[in-house]
């Protein structure tokens, strides 16, 4: 019977498989039969991968909409796909079930090919749809933040940069050391004010074009550098955060993550003496990271030298010629100058010595002087002497910047630049902290309003400016100095005795200060405050630091400074009574400070100007109120504030400036308010008869009904229920926000009384953004204005409004919005157009910003604005015209009037499926000129760029990015891309783009989803040609057409998702009529991605007019038909090449093509990742026996039938390979029973995750980090080479055990970071007794899903670990202990434990534990301990475990865990104790106390006055001794036992506060 079924599936499967069998290989559907097993599990095995890939990017993609990030279009596709794929494979899988028994017991041929077939294609489809979900599955890929226009800086001509031949040699010498592999440290060194800073960042800008860097990275370090800001600014660049949950992250987190970097540029300006930078900043340089390269400067060679640059280069001062140059255009000396001007300007260019920053100071302080002027600046400058200068070389800078500085009109001015140098070196100073110390100081006699003494300021702000001596920052209204500058400053203000300024490390204390009457200090670098200072004549005290920490200030702290007039205080604790002395006190800045009590500042009766910025205060005391002189008072960002008595405010009847944004939380009283008595009302403001300036963040539920602002010169309003984070406003603004941010009835009519209530405030604005603002149909004339001084306008979610202004039907003002330079709509879902009607006077004529975003009604054309410079239109879908055309009869009107977009620089368009072009004719000729990018996607109705297919004038001239995607119908780019300066040009999914005109001139070409015949059409434009053409080839024109046409400035070359590309090179472009064949001799990047029919990157009859000997990075995705990368040919001129990436290339063979032995040699070649090529056997066709004496890096996953990497002879060939990765690879054993990349004594890093035939496999004990994933130990062990003996054992680790892993006969003192995963045969990680030495720097250890592991330390290994610092293990289904207390033959387990450097501890899903630590290792043995973290334990029981304390309460045993900052105990259902009873533990610096589902636990926990966190485990406790509530007398709170706890330490004190 069952022969006879047998033969009748037989006779079925023939039926089902004769096709197949006729047309295809008869091996290959065998295959489907024989290993249909295998193919099965590779589906399931697939498939856990595909759902961990989704649920990483589905977390991925939430962050990045946390961020406010950009989601890249593809992700929501591939999120799509997988759901598909997902639903496939479970459906084949119960189909596979259903049919199981029977093809288990009785097999069905028909059924297992059918089912094997299928499960190998759907194995292939998640591999090819996990290659590219793991593209954005890395954090940080999913999305990206909207790119800024930045202007490119061009070497030679910033406006900063000083030209000189000097600065050209040096520069040069750079830029090759930056290419040269040898060097990593490159010092720059010169006098102050040669230009080191400015030449540093033009290399940093140049680096970058030149493709030598993927980021480069600029900080300043300074004299007294603080190495703290100086990680945060590197983090920054490579979007790293120093602060994570736990606090701030170590410098070796900066320095991993800096590894991770694979080409990186660090500038370390300003460097005065020898820094460790591994330690200090944690910068890994050298043999740590070949990619990344510092650049420093410094005044001084010896730090050159100190820091082991290996290439210094001297900054030289400037020659004759080059100094008079510069001198003549800083002085505005002509050709027409007084000749006797020249004379004596020649003379003071000598005095300069050929300086920079003296020539362009002193320039600039005699421009248009007279003649007489400029003779006595020469005599003054020739008579100084300066012996008291330690550098001699800088003693003509110090002069000529005295003499700019002598030049200063006013002693105003010259106070002001003094005061500014008061600051630490390279500090953003706040201009408007100069203009309250100036009132302070009382520098402008006569002036009675702070208004008009901040004028007074910001005017010698622009002359310092001007002269060179103080520069501006990225931020708005604040100035720093040159580092030169300052220190002739701080010379000149400590040296003549009309100033007496002194800026000092720690404060002075002996007599030769008492003289001073401005002086400032850091207290950071003094461990208290002095007491009983004596300084008779201080009149400024500026006393700051970084923050960390509060010291308290005496009660006798101001009582020898009865002079001060001005004084700011920074992150201090206050004394009640600081302020009890009579003092001349008018202005008093306490930025950040703590006082349990504030009143006494109430007798400070001269008091002028006072500010609480950003100080914790609950409440202003009513004794502000007798500050009958306070002009300026500021209260910004008190995020505690909540209360401002009752007419305080109006008690202060001088008050001019009041500053309250960021304090949020003030309570106003209203109509509704029940105790009116206690608050101030906003009806206050009105009763301020001198008050100009008004900041404030306010709820609108504060606003009264019937209240209306009083006219104000300047203010800052923000309307709300949002917080805007901290910020300095600029007082000269004129800036209101209204942010409604809901919809119903109730909040419109919070917005409607929002509008009414800044009536007065709409006529002056200059800033205007309307948030969610509804029920108005326009701006004009709904408002009755006409926002003649409105510069920026901002309106989001105004649903009602269909026009900014509506001209009709009703009468509107002859000019509006005329001052307007930009304007934003976003989600203006009725909006129609910007005018309806005729555009009254000056309509949007200076507007340089536009942007539309989600105006889906949006159906009103754009103005052609000649000033317009930015412009973003995105998802408006019905806008048919972009820019209104020009009618004829206004043409006739006005026949010299010319429209034009003179000024347009960048253009953004995005899904507007309406529009057909964007430019009109009318306006694109000779109007487009200073476009600099144009930026157009999935715009599906577009088909020109340009209206008309004659453009006659067109001249892209500045164009330099072009990136059209997802135009089905666009056909041309008009003239675009012919501009000889583009230098990016993308094209994606634009299949009817034909032909493909591209400049010479191009830089980056990228093809995305564009067709064979696109590709085959591609013509040249603007080409000079660089071509030898002999006379045999004049002869032939055949020959003639062949000829190569170069490329010179093409560097990189991507081809995305063109999937009937069978060749990529040669590319032919038309020129002259003639076909030709595309050269890129500079190209350094090339990129192929989804490239399914690609056979070959390079046709063997073209190699020999290929070159690519500047080619650094190649990376190949994707391209499933190809068998190799390059023949052997092309190989030979790889030697630059550094990155070599190739994934999912299933039908890879080789990598380099080679029938034999050859003299490749990728001497450069620094990392090779290579993923999901199945047929790949080895990587040997990369060596070829030549060494890779740069190759650092080796990652290979997924290579089905990989066998080995390199061969033996390579033992001494790979050098620096210190990372290596090896990942689901079923055939890698290596050769001869051993992997040679595994025994290097350079390797650091082995990850090695699913390779069944390595083990056993040996690997060199130099080992820093170790991972091992999914590793079985194989039932049949095969000799290992070398395996034997003594000698070796004491080099290698041979793992071959993964029962018990490491024993005694090991010393891996290297080892720094272990992880152990999914290793289900692991019993014991440590066996047998363990030396001291042999693991005493392990960092880090992470375990997880080690099913069959009891226990992770011995006693004995525990007793030898003392850099432990983090502990992670999840998942180990059997774990009960982790330290081993079973073990009663060891002579250590009555020892306490001692973990000296462990920080973290976190247990997460071990449902076998049963407590974490013995109580004697709490007994000083956690002194680092940071944190706890305790998740899904269910039989823990115990935290610290041990016998109950036989004490009774009075007598419990206390226990510090000093340095305990967060501690979460969560879902331990079994838990009873933290601790055995008669143990009370304290938590001083926690942080953070979680603690939920717990039911069962009995520990008391509760917070003190001090806000240390307290754990008792008592014997017994009543209800009434576990229920207390809050006392506010005790402050102390206490939780019943096995409640649930959420408690943070921030929001306590704020609370308090």
């Amino acid at each position: 019977m069952g022969c006879e079924f047998c033969e009748s599936a037989l006779a079925n499967s023939v039926g089902t498989l004769i096709v197949d069998y006729v047309v295809k290989p008869v091996g290959r559907q065998l295959d489907y039969v024989r290993h249909f097993h295998d193919n099965v599990e590779k589906l399931v095995e697939k498939k856990g991968e595909l759902v961990r890939a989704r649920t990483s990017l589905q977390h991925e993609t939430e962050v990045a909409e946390r961020q406010l990030l950009h989601i890249e279009d593809d992700v929501g596709d591939l999120q799509r796909k997988a759901v598909e794929i997902l639903s496939n494979v479970e459906t084949l899988e119960m189909e596979i079930q259903q049919n199981k028994r029977c093809l288990n017991w009785c097999p069905n041929w028909s059924w297992r090919y059918q089912l094997s077939k299928q499960a190998m294609k759907k194995t292939l489809d998640i591999s090819k749809l996990l290659e590219k979900i793991n593209k954005f599955g890395q954090p940080g890929r999913v999305g990206y933040r909207a790119p800024s226009t930045l202007p490119t800086i061009e070497f030679l001509c910033s406006k900063e940069f000083v030209v000189s031949e000097a600065s050209k040699i040096a520069f040069h010498q750079i830029i090759e050391a930056l290419q040269d592999d040898n060097i990593s440290m490159i010092g720059l060194w010169g006098m102050g004010g040669v230009g080191k800073t400015t030449l540093a960042r033009e290399v940093g800008n140049q680096a970058e074009k030149l493709n030598l860097f993927n980021k480069v990275v600029i900080t300043t370090v300074s004299q007294n550098p603080n190495f703290e800001v100086i990680q945060d600014q590197i983090a920054q660049f490579i979007d790293f955060d120093m602060k994570n949950e736990r606090g701030r992250r170590s410098v070796q987190d900066l320095w991993l993550r800096l590894k991770k970097e694979q080409r990186i540029l660090i500038i370390l300006d300003d460097i005065w003496t020898n820094i460790n930078l591994k330690e200090k900043i944690g910068i890994p340089t050298g043999e740590d990271h070949k990619g990344c390269k510092v650049l420093l400067t410094t005044r001084r060679q010896q730090v050159c030298l100190a820091m082991d640059c290996q290439k210094v280069v001297q900054l030289g001062c400037l020659d004759g010629d080059e100094a008079w140059n510069l001198f003549a255009t800083k002085a505005s000396l002509n050709g027409s100058a007084d000749d006797a001007i020249r004379k004596v300007a020649t003379k003071i260019i000598r005095k300069c010595q050929g300086l920079p920053i003296a020539i362009v100071s002193l320039g600039s302080a005699l421009k248009g002087k007279s003649c007489h002027e400029w003779k006595a600046a020469y005599l003054r400058l020739k008579g100084r002497r300066l012996t008291e200068i330690e550098d001699v070389n800088e003693e003509n800078a110090y002069l000529c910047l005295e003499a700019s500085f002598d030049y200063l009109k006013g002693m105003e001015t010259k106070t002001c630049f003094l005061l500014c140098s008061l600051y630490p070196e390279d500090y953003e100073i706040y201009v408007e902290d100069l203009v309250r110390y100036a009132w302070g100081l009382e520098l402008y006699k006569g002036i009675n309003s702070i208004e008009k003494v901040r004028s007074e300021v910001l005017a010698s702000t622009e002359i310092l400016k001007n002269s060179c001596l103080l520069l501006d920052c990225r931020r708005k209204g604040h100035v720093k100095m040159h580092d030169v500058v300052r220190e002739v400053a701080l010379w000149i203000a400590s040296s003549r005795e009309e100033f007496s300024f002194a800026s000092v490390g720690t404060l002075p204390m002996d007599e030769s200060f008492k003289h001073f009457i401005a002086i400032s200090f850091n207290r950071d670098q003094m461990g208290e405050l002095p007491e009983g200072l004596v300084f008779p004549n201080l009149k400024f005290l500026l006393l700051g630091g970084t923050g960390k920490g509060r010291m308290e200030t005496s009660s006798e702290f101001f009582e020898g400074m009865k002079a001060l007039k001005a004084c700011t205080l920074a992150d201090l604790l206050l004394s009640p009574v600081a302020f009890q002395f009579q003092m001349n006190l008018k202005t008093l800045k306490l930025c950040n400070c703590r006082f349990s009590d504030i009143s006494m500042v109430g007798k400070l009766k001269t008091l002028e100007i006072f500010s609480l910025s950003g100080s914790l205060i609950s409440e202003l005391p009513n004794e502000i109120g007798d500050l009958e002189n306070l002009r300026l008072l500021e209260l910004s960002n008190c995020t505690n504030l909540r209360r401002i008595p009752h007419r305080l405010i109006q008690r202060l009847s001088n008050l001019e400036e009041l500053y309250l944004h960021g304090s949020s939380s003030i309570i106003w009283a209203t109509e509704n308010t029940t105790e009116k008595e206690c608050y101030s009302s906003l009806s206050e403001f009105k009763l301020l008869p001198k008050l100009g300036v008004l900041s404030l963040d306010l709820y609108p539920q504060y606003l009264s009904d019937g209240f209306v602002f009083p006219k104000l010169w300047r203010f800052d309003v923000l309307i709300s229920l949002v917080w805007r984070t901290p910020f300095e406003p600029c007082p000269i603004s004129r800036s209101l926000t209204i942010f409604n941010e809901s919809i119903d009835a109730c909040k419109s009519i919070d917005a409607c009384k929002s509008i009414d209530a800044c009536k007065q405030l709409f006529e002056d604005v200059e800033s205007l953004d309307l948030i969610g603002v509804q029920g108005s149909p326009n701006l004009i004339p709904s408002l009755e204005l006409e926002f003649s001084k409105l510069a920026s306008l901002d309106l989001r979610s105004c649903n009602g409004m269909k026009c900014l202004i509506d001209a009709s039907k009703q009468q509107v003002p002859t000019t509006a919005f005329s001052n307007l330079r930009s304007l934003s709509l976003a989600s203006m879902l009725a909006l129609e157009e910007l005018c309806n009607g005729p555009q009254p006077q000056g309509f949007l004529q200076k507007l340089e910003t536009l942007s539309l975003r989600d105006c889906n009604e949006m159906i009103g054309a754009i103005p052609i604005l000649q000033n317009l410079e930015e412009l973003q239109v995105h998802q408006c879908g019905k806008m048919q015209v972009l820019f209104q055309t020009v009618e004829l009869r206004s043409i006739e009107q006005w026949p010299n009037h010319h429209l034009s977009l003179q000024s347009l620089k960048v253009v953004q368009i995005s899904d507007c499926n309406s529009l057909k072009y964007l430019f009109p004719m009318s306006a694109a000729n000779n109007s487009l000129g200073q476009l600099q990018s144009l930026d157009i996607r999935r715009c599906s109705q577009l088909e020109e760029i340009i209206q008309g297919t004659e453009v006659l004038n067109i001249s892209p001239q500045s164009l330099r990015k072009i990136r059209v995607s997802e135009c089905n119908k666009l056909t041309s780019l008009s003239s675009l891309s012919h501009g000889h300066r583009l230098q990016e040009l993308l094209v994606d999914d634009c299949p009817r783009l034909t032909p493909l005109i591209i400049s010479a001139k191009i830089q980056k070409l990228e093809l995305r989803r564009i067709t064979s015949e696109q590709l085959s059409n591609i013509d040249i434009f603007n080409c000079e040609e660089v071509e030898q053409i002999t006379e045999k080839d004049q002869t032939s024109s055949h020959d003639h057409r062949l000829q190569p046409i170069c490329f010179p400035n093409l560097t990189q070359i991507s081809i995305f998702n063109c999937e009937n590309l069978k060749c990529l090179f040669p590319i032919t472009v038309a020129h002259g009529g003639f076909p030709k064949l595309l050269s890129a001799s500079n190209l350094q990047t090339l990129e192929i991605r989804n490239c399914s029919q690609l056979e070959e990157i390079i046709q063997e009859p073209q190699v020999s007019n290929i070159s690519l000997q500047c080619l650094k990075e190649i990376k190949v995705v994707n391209c499933n038909n190809l068998r190799y990368l390059f023949p052997m040919s092309i190989a030979n001129s790889l030697g630059g090449l550094r990155t070599l990436q190739i994934s999912w290339c299933f039908g890879l063979e080789e990598i380099i093509k080679a029938k034999e032995a050859s003299n490749v040699c990728l001497h450069s070649l620094m990392e090779v990742f290579v993923h999901g090529c199945y047929k790949l056997t080895s990587l040997s066709s990369l060596s070829h026996g030549h060494i890779l004496k740069s190759l650092t890096k080796l990652e290979i996953y997924d290579c089905l039938q990989l066998e080995d990497t390199f061969p033996i002879s390579m033992a001494q060939g790979l050098p620096l390979l210190n990372e290596v990765v090896l990942g689901n690879l079923p055939q890698f054993k290596g050769r001869d029973g051993n992997e040679i990349v595994l025994t290097l004594s350079s390797l650091q890093k082995l990850k090695v995750v699913n390779c069944p035939e390595l083990t056993p496999f040996i690997i060199s004990t130099k080992i820093q980090k170790l991972t091992l994933r999914r590793m079985e130990e194989r039932k049949k062990m095969s000799n290992m080479m070398g395996g034997g003996g003594s000698s070796v054992s004491m080099e290698y680790l041979k793992i071959s055990n993964f029962r018990e892993l490491f024993d005694s006969s090991y010393n891996l003192s290297s080892l720094k970071f272990l992880n152990l995963f999914e290793l289900t045969e692991l019993r014991v990680i440590w066996n047998g007794p363990i030396q001291a030495v042999n693991f005493q720097n392990l960092t880090e250890l992470k375990v997880g899903t080690c099913r069959s592991l009891r226990y992770i330390f011995s006693p004995t290994i525990a007793q030898y670990l003392p850099r432990l610092r983090e502990l992670h293990i999840s998942c180990c289904k059997e774990l009960e202990q982790i330290i081993d207390k079973d073990q009663k033959s060891s002579q250590h387990h009555l020892q306490p434990i001692f973990f000296p450097r462990l920080a973290e501890v976190i247990i997460d899903n071990c449902e076998n534990l049963k407590y974490l630590f013995p109580i004697t290792s709490a007994h000083g043995g956690l002194p680092k301990l940071k944190t706890i973290r305790l998740v899904n334990v269910p039989k823990l029981e115990q935290v610290f475990e041990g016998d109950e304390a036989n004490v009774s309460k009075d007598e419990e045993k206390v226990i510090h865990l000093p340095q305990l900052t967060d501690l979460d105990l969560l879902t331990l259902p079994n838990l009873m104790s933290f601790s055995p009873v008669g143990y009370h533990f304290v938590f001083p610096f926690l942080n953070g106390l979680n603690v939920e589902g717990c039911p069962n636990l009995t520990t008391r926990f509760s917070v003190d006055s001090q806000l240390s966190v307290h754990a008792e485990t008592q014997a017994s406790q009543s209800v009434d001794e576990t229920i207390v509530e809050e006392s506010a007398t005790a402050q102390e709170t206490t939780w019943p036992a096995g409640s649930n706890i959420s408690w943070c330490v921030e929001y306590t004190k704020a609370r308090r506060h």
